[in-house]
């Protein structure tokens, strides 16, 4: 594959080739930890599976597999698998592939929107503060991030996540926003819970799977809380469920990540 050209905003980093009406290719910028970001992978995964479907169905889950590490050196081919195609429901598998082969399979349902009932029995949670009253952390990749404390071993990671530019009005693009912000923190709430009390940094740690179902349309340009709790380690494996709230608390998306968690003296 040729070298990818470094996308420097979001916006590019979701403006995919289309090589048919099937496959699509999505490049990736210079990431300061030197692999592809999982998030990324999702989001453009989407990226494509959404450009097959009719646009009056909005992406209402996804579910996907990581299967290798990517390289940044190289473009991401991204081939779509029609599954199906109904009057309420379309459905979509997405292989994305280096030339290592498969690094990511992604299948994603799209829902045309219904008038139903609209309930809501989760809140935003009253210990969190606003964004405003946080610091800016630079974390290398898109969007703005404010990260709140809590004490070690609490197995919980709770961050404001934002975009800071223009996405426009497709519901795709936000969408595609939440997926890509959606694999920030899920890895951090798995490793606080670690008797060695170290980073995932310190360890040797991969995504393995990673889920989102969208329950309400939502801009990614405002702040939303990504609210991670860790649900403990067995067998260098760790899971993280948690919600996204937008600031005005409504409850936007859930999220599901499964995670390697190797100690040090394990990882190979």
């Amino acid at each position: 594959m040729l070298v990818s050209p470094l996308p420097s905003t979001f916006l590019e980093l979701m403006t995919l080739d289309r090589l048919s009406e099937n496959e699509f290719v999505g490049h990736t910028p210079a990431y300061p930890w030197g692999r592809v970001f999982g998030g990324q992978v999702v989001a453009q995964a989407l990226m494509s599976a959404g450009a097959t479907v009719d646009q009056g169905q909005l992406v209402h889950s996804l579910h996907a597999y990581f299967v290798l590490g990517g390289t940044p050196r190289e473009s991401i081919r991204y081939e779509v698998d029609r599954l199906r195609d109904g009057r309420s429901f379309s459905t979509r598998r997405v292989v994305a592939q280096q030339a290592s082969g498969a690094i990511l399979n992604l299948d994603a349902s799209f829902h045309r929107v219904e008038d139903d009932a609209e309930v809501q029995d989760v809140a935003l949670p009253v210990d969190v503060p606003h964004p405003n009253e946080l610091k800016q952390q630079d974390w290398g990749g898109f969007g703005s991030n404010r990260e709140l404390a809590h004490p070690p071993g609490s197995a919980r990671s709770s961050v404001w996540l934002k975009m800071e530019e223009e996405l426009g009005e497709h519901p795709l693009i936000h969408a595609a926003a939440i997926a890509y912000l959606s694999d920030h923190n899920p890895m951090d709430a798995i490793v606080s819970s670690h008797p060695q009390r170290l980073s995932w940094e310190q360890m040797m740690t991969a995504s393995l799977d990673h889920n989102v179902w969208f329950h309400r349309p939502a801009k990614a340009t405002d702040w939303m809380l990504f609210d991670m709790r860790g649900h403990g380690l067995s067998n260098a494996r760790g899971m993280a469920t948690g919600l996204v709230h937008h600031i005005d608390g409504t409850h936007i998306a859930t999220i599901a990540q499964e995670g390697l968690v190797r100690s040090p003296r394990n990882a190979v």
